[in-house]
Parts: structure tokens; C-alpha cells; sequence
């Protein structure tokens, strides 16, 4: 029987390390014994800019190279964008993780909470950037603690692989961004679970 295809689509903004986050993911499920690739697709290259970023994973080593429009997972790194862009094409039980603060949950999209059609995460990856120091020129940079969310929720990725992975691609504040993996990670929460 053929595993099916794990697919990924992450929005954010420039500034946020999403294309790095995506690269980075993808090695750590490749270290787990799946095959994984990673794209991205941006316009102007500046600080604020929408981009979006795919990781496809599975066992089978050949697989498109095409966008993907109807993920499996999403992870929004920035939660200014639009409900619309978090949810597009979002596979019936399929999984959204938010970067959001607790306070700002009923901001999330009505129609993802109404009928229980995803399943929501939530973690404030803004603010733990911050607390370890992770920010470029006052922007906070959530990559990291992003990963350790998706690795988390979505059991393709262990923490240690992420962080062998990380030292490949990160030399700036190596020992906060390792912590900050490990932070997203452990403070990941179903959106059920906070909203009791």
C-alpha cells in the first residue's frame, strides 16, 4: 500500500524566514526516512512582501514540483493575512497552525472553526521570536519557532532533526533559535483546547 503524500503550504512575509523554514523542514523529514522537497513562490524581494512556500513529503522519491493548492497542512506565520489565503484549498480535515496570540483567537476565520473542518493549532510565535531575540531591524524573525509547531503537530519531524538541520542553515543566534524551535514546539496548542 503507497503512503500517501504529505503536503504543506506556508504564508507569510518576507522578513519571516518562511523560505528557509520550508528547506529546513523538508531536511529534518528527509533525516526521519521520507523524501521531501521544497519550494517557494514570492514576487518583489523586500521585508513585508507575501510569500508562500511548499514542502511536499512522502516515501515515494519522485513526486510534482508544481505549487500546491490543496494542502494537507497549512502554517501561517503571519496572522495579518487573510483568513481567505490561510484556508484556500485547505483539504476537509486537514490542519491549520496559526502564529496568533491567545488573546487574539477570535480573530481566526469564522469559517474554520464552524463544523469542526480543521483541525486548528495555534502558537504565539511572535512573541517567543522576541523573548529570545530573534528580530531584524525590530521585525520578529518566527521561522524557527514555526518549525518546532509544524514538527509538533504534524509528527513528520523530531525536534533533533530540525536542529541538525538548523546548524546547516543558521549561524546567527544558533543557541536562540535552538531554543526557540524547542519552545514552538511544547507550546503548540489545539485551538480547541484554549478556547474551553
Amino acid at each position: 500500500m503507497k503512503e500517501e503524500m504529505y503536503e504543506f503550504r506556508l504564508h507569510g512575509r518576507g522578513g519571516q524566514g518562511i523560505v528557509v523554514a520550508a528547506s529546513i523542514f523538508a531536511e529534518a523529514v528527509f533525516l526521519e526516512g521520507r523524501y521531501a522537497r521544497a519550494f517557494s513562490l514570492f514576487g518583489a524581494e523586500r521585508r513585508g512582501a507575501p510569500v508562500t512556500a511548499f514542502i511536499r513529503a512522502g516515501t515515494d522519491r519522485l513526486m510534482p514540483r508544481s505549487r500546491i493548492y490543496q494542502p494537507n497542512f497549512a502554517a501561517v506565520f503571519d496572522p495579518t493575512l487573510s483568513g481567505e489565503t490561510m484556508l484556500s484549498g485547505l483539504k476537509e480535515g486537514g490542519t491549520l497552525l496559526v502564529n496568533i496570540e491567545e488573546e487574539d483567537l477570535d480573530n481566526l476565520p469564522g469559517d474554520a472553526l464552524e463544523g469542526n473542518r480543521f483541525r486548528i493549532y495555534a502558537v504565539d510565535a511572535t512573541g517567543i521570536a522576541r523573548r529570545h531575540g530573534l528580530t531584524v531591524a525590530g521585525f520578529p524573525v518566527v521561522n524557527t519557532v514555526m518549525l518546532g509547531a509544524m514538527a509538533g503537530v504534524s509528527g513528520l519531524a523530531s525536534v533533533d532533526n530540525l536542529v541538525v538541520s538548523i546548524k546547516k542553515r543558521i549561524t546567527a543566534s544558533l543557541e536562540a533559535n535552538i531554543n526557540a524551535v524547542n519552545e514552538g514546539a511544547d507550546k503548540v496548542r489545539e485551538v480547541g483546547d484554549l478556547v474551553r
